[in-house]
């Protein structure tokens, strides 16, 4: 059966197209190809093209002959094309366009038509009479090419494609000849006759003899190259093409030879334990017997690597003079003197006894205090070497132990990196955010930190890396924690626990004056610019604009007027002067609230102290009376503990009425509903215990609570005021916010000795028993 070839060219393509040249591709109808235009005449052709019909003339260009260098010519263009869609253009950064194009359809060229802006041509049908073809025959040639193509496709000559499902899915006999076409890498004459063919049958005739010709080059090659690797000995080969590579690196500098000598004099030199040079030494023997260029080799070289580059038997002589250890702390950070006497008692027992155990402190405080920067202090009182770890957000094992070695990128434990880092077997050690650590399905890294913290185990810890035991003994480990109660129980057992209270005004000033300005002023390039910040706008900036039991805000704030500093400067060389008055058009308005507790007499509402883990905080409990029937009403986010000791209040209230005068009825005819405002965070703790009593007795006898007074202190059912804790951040809390008075237990008298600076200006009462509070608040 017989069909008529369809007309190439409709009606959508102009008579006169603009033309691109190709010099290196035939492009067949349905081919998409990207092509590079340099030259301007084209680049005009293809816009023309953009703006009107998209479609533009492919033309090849003859191969010129071996050895010809010269431009190609509008003579050396073929006078059969294919017509294609402009898809896409993209502007090069470097000149010129790069086209995606289409094929469409085969066309003839009448005639060339170049001028000096753009290259055109004339174009007519390809075929006036298509020439028939048998279409049985067709189908019998192409399934011979798909053979053809699979065996190509197997012997890795032609891309990954799956023809058979591609064809199957084009109807078309001549598009899938056209597609087969447009992935065989056919000499340009070539694939040009196969385009100026006028019959299908010719044309998958064509292709046929290409691939047979190719099968036959390919079997070829495939032979010769078997019979050469047969010819050659394995062990000739792999001899050849060891001193090969041997030759590359020695000439590159990287001789695997000269790397496992160096090894080798590095463990001669160092003053190792006998127990890792021997290990070091097994070592070494497996990296010599190994290929160089092996994953093992590389997994051992780094291991020996690890073992050598840690300080074996380095340690740093340690300063004897208590009186430098007190001058370094004293420069270093002012206040917190009772810390710092707690870590002169330590560093004394260690200058009497070298050999004794290093305890393990844990500096204990709301941020911003200076733990961390006083564990850097103690390393340089010591004279001794300093690195920090911080293990906040680690919840994996390994991150204290070390990666096994059969990991890929496996690497030691974050102690042995520090150690190494520190280049000494005794330096301080500082664990920052020991608090924060986690736990997961891959380890519990707490638990894996009870060997390195004991000093009865961690002469012999085992990192899981380096397979061998380390001596952490002569390191002195200082840990830094927010929260306490976030630490495991045996873990925190293990350590000293100083705790770090935080800075009233005067020392936030002095520190600012002393530390903070003159670091803030170098960072900013001020020094000696004069910017001066007197003590009465450090006072506002503490008052106004910080809240803190530390000084981290302060010094931001520092930072930002330095900035506000150095911007009039550079702009306008107009030196600022800061005062309490202006100080608000450079820090904006007042960020703390003037008062965020009650100073006026009110009933039912009494100020509370609480502590956070950032510091202490004043707390409002309101209570109200309301028709009901005897319930008691808790809200604010309350605790359990903190529920018990309201309902301890109630209970001592209950159990007292007729001393304070209370109508029964009060009990059984009102509901109670205790409040603490900002219910969004929960509070918890028994110290409310007096504050709570003080705001229900104040609605059950409608009496007024002195607004002026703070308190804190547990109570028992007989009355007993018990004793708290955090007591000088709830102080401090209770001096931001202006009270002056303030309730504490009897009991807690003795945490506040060598602490007057913290009483200025502030009256304590120390008490037993409620009685001696409702005494002091609640109004007659």
């Amino acid at each position: 059966m017989e069909h008529k070839k369809k007309d190439s060219v409709d009606e959508s393509i102009p008579q006169i197209i603009p033309v691109i040249p190709t010099i290196d591709v035939v492009v067949f109808p349905h081919m998409v190809v990207p092509l590079l235009v340099m030259d301007e005449k084209i680049i005009n052709g293809v816009n023309l093209a953009q703006e009107d019909s998209k479609k533009v003339l492919l033309l090849a260009a003859h191969q010129p002959t071996e050895g010809y260098t010269g431009p190609i010519g509008i003579q050396d263009l073929y006078k059969v094309g294919t017509v294609g869609n402009i898809m896409r253009i993209m502007d090069l950064p470097e000149g010129g366009i790069k086209v995606l194009v289409q094929g469409v359809a085969k066309v003839r060229v009448e005639e060339i038509l170049a001028d000096n802006d753009m290259l055109q041509a004339q174009i007519t049908k390809f075929s006036s009479k298509p020439t028939a073809y048998t279409k049985s025959k067709a189908e019998t040639q192409l399934k011979g090419i798909l053979k053809s193509l699979e065996k190509l496709s197997a012997r890795g000559q032609l891309i990954g494609l799956d023809f058979h499902s591609i064809t199957s899915q084009i109807q078309d006999l001549e598009h899938t000849a056209d597609f087969i076409l447009s992935h065989l890498n056919i000499d340009v004459n070539k694939a040009q006759e196969l385009l100026e063919m006028n019959n299908l049958n010719d044309m998958l005739t064509g292709i046929e003899n290409y691939l047979s010709n190719e099968i036959e080059v390919t079997s070829v090659q495939e032979k010769i190259q078997t019979d050469a690797r047969e010819s050659i000995n394995k062990s000739q080969r792999e001899y050849y093409l060891r001193e090969q590579l041997k030759a590359i690196q020695k000439e590159l500098g990287d001789d695997p030879e000269n790397e496992v000598d160096l090894l080798k004099k590095t463990l001669s030199e160092k003053n190792i334990p006998e127990d890792i040079r021997a290990e070091a030494t097994r070592q070494m023997r497996r990296l010599e017997k190994t290929s160089p260029d092996s994953m093992e080799a590389t997994v051992i070289r780094n291991h020996l690597e690890w073992l050598l580059e840690l300080p074996w038997g380095v340690f740093t002589k340690d300063n004897s003079d208590i009186n430098k250890a007190k001058e370094v702390l004293d420069s270093n950070h002012f206040g917190l003197e009772e810390t710092k006497e707690r870590i002169l008692d330590f560093l004394s027992i260690k200058f009497l006894k070298d050999d004794c155990p290093t305890p393990i402190l844990c500096l204990f405080g709301p941020p911003g205090v200076g733990k961390t920067s006083l564990g850097f202090s103690i390393a340089k009182s010591l004279n001794r070497n300093y690195a920090r770890i911080s293990l906040g957000g680690v919840y994996d094992e390994c991150e204290i132990r070390g990666h096994r070695r059969t990991y890929v990128g496996a690497l030691p434990g974050r102690f042995i990196q520090a150690i190494r880092k520190a280049n000494s077997c005794n330096p301080v050690l500082v664990i920052d955010e020991i608090d924060k650590i986690g736990t997961s399905n891959r380890g519990d890294p707490s638990a894996a930190l009870l060997e390195v913290l004991d000093p009865e185990q961690n002469s012999t810890f085992y990192d899981n890396y380096l397979g061998v035991n380390f001596d952490m003994s002569k390191v002195m480990f200082i840990t830094t924690a927010n929260d306490l109660s976030t630490i495991p129980g045996p873990l925190r057992d293990r350590m000293e626990i100083i705790q770090i209270s935080g800075y009233v005004q005067e020392e936030k000033i002095e520190i600012a004056q002393r530390h903070l300005m003159p670091k803030a002023f170098k960072d900013s390039g001020l020094e000696g610019k004069g910017l001066d910040l007197s003590k009465n706008v450090l006072g506002t900036i503490v008052n106004n604009y910080t809240r803190e039991s530390g000084v981290r805000d302060l010094e931001r704030n520092i930072k930002k007027l330095c900035s506000k500093y150095a911007r009039a400067l550079v702009e306008n060389n107009k030196k600022i002067k800061f005062s309490i008055d202006n100080i608000h058009e450079y820090l904006g308005p007042r960020k703390t609230p003037e008062e965020s507790c009650s100073h006026s007499n009110k009933i039912g509402v009494t100020n509370g102290l609480a502590w956070t883990p950032y510091g202490g905080e004043v707390l409002q409990i309101e209570a109200v009376l309301m028709k009901g029937t005897g319930k008691l009403i808790l809200t604010g986010q309350l605790g359990d503990v903190m529920k018990e000791s309201a309902q301890a209040a109630v209970t001592y209230a209950k159990s007292h009425a007729d001393n304070f005068l209370i109508k029964p009825e009060r009990f059984t005819e009102y509901d109670l509903h205790i409040h603490i405002p900002a219910g969004a965070i929960p509070k918890d703790g028994p110290s409310a215990g007096i504050t709570l009593l003080s705001s229900i007795l104040s609605v059950l006898t409608d009496r007024a609570i002195n607004g002026t007074y703070a308190m804190t202190g547990e109570i028992s059912l007989q009355g007993t005021v018990l004793p708290i804790g955090g007591l000088k951040e709830k102080i401090l809390a209770a001096k931001q916010n202006g009270l002056k008075n303030i309730i504490v237990p009897k009991q807690n008298e003795r945490d506040l000795v060598g602490l007057d600076k913290l009483f200025k200006g502030l009256k304590l009462y120390f008490v037993d028993d409620v009685k001696e509070v409702l005494n002091h608040v609640l109004i007659k």
